[in-house]
């Protein structure tokens, strides 16, 4: 809880040219990610290296603590470079929407991760534990997929990952919108925002 307050006031005392430099580098990852993403597996390799290194860029801009940060509602994936279903990724070039969505929980650790195309849904609901400052452990829970919004099958499942941050923190996008954007590798290259209201 300490390092909850602790993280909210460094947000609020970032003096304002380095919050202006910050949200410079965060809006050209976003803009590039968005122009190749989703699926970063579908762009140029050359592409795909360029938005990794300019994420990297990004570490020294990033709040305190991220694994320990309050996250709650709909974050949305911008860019991922996973092969596989984490980034929308269906089958050959057919992939969907994806959403994390973090659950009013007393331990702020339960989310549902969801890959939505058309009336269909596949979620993987999983929980976070904090390693250290940077890092969380992800410990996966079920999954679930849905047609038309009925329920097809509900399975138990095991594994996990582990979701190291690149940066963390709230920005102000090209249009003015304020958003909590984070930047992980688990290993590969993810990209989320949320707006904040």
């Amino acid at each position: 809880r300490q390092r909850q307050q602790l993280w909210l006031l460094v947000r609020k005392m970032a003096s304002t040219s380095v919050v202006s430099e910050r949200d410079e580098k965060v809006q050209e990852v976003l803009a590039l990610g968005r122009e190749l993403g989703p699926i970063g597996a579908f762009a140029d390799p050359d592409d795909q290296s360029r938005i990794v290194e300019m994420a990297r860029g990004l570490a020294k801009f990033s709040d305190p603590c991220p694994s320990e940060a309050p996250y709650r509602g709909i974050h949305r994936l911008v860019y991922s470079d996973s092969t596989g279903g984490s980034s929308g990724r269906l089958f050959g070039p057919v992939y969907g929407s994806v959403t994390q969505t973090f659950l009013d929980d007393d331990s702020n650790a339960t989310f549902i991760n969801s890959v939505e195309i058309g009336p269909f849904q596949i979620a993987l609901r999983a929980q976070r534990q904090v390693v250290d400052d940077q890092t969380n452990k992800v410990i996966f829970q079920e999954t679930t997929a849905k047609a038309f919004g009925r329920t097809l099958l509900t399975k138990q499942i095991t594994g996990g990952g582990i979701w190291n941050y690149i940066f963390h923190g709230t920005i102000q996008d090209m249009d003015g919108t304020s958003k909590l954007v984070r930047v992980m590798e688990a290993p590969s290259l993810f990209v989320l925002e949320q707006t904040v209201e």
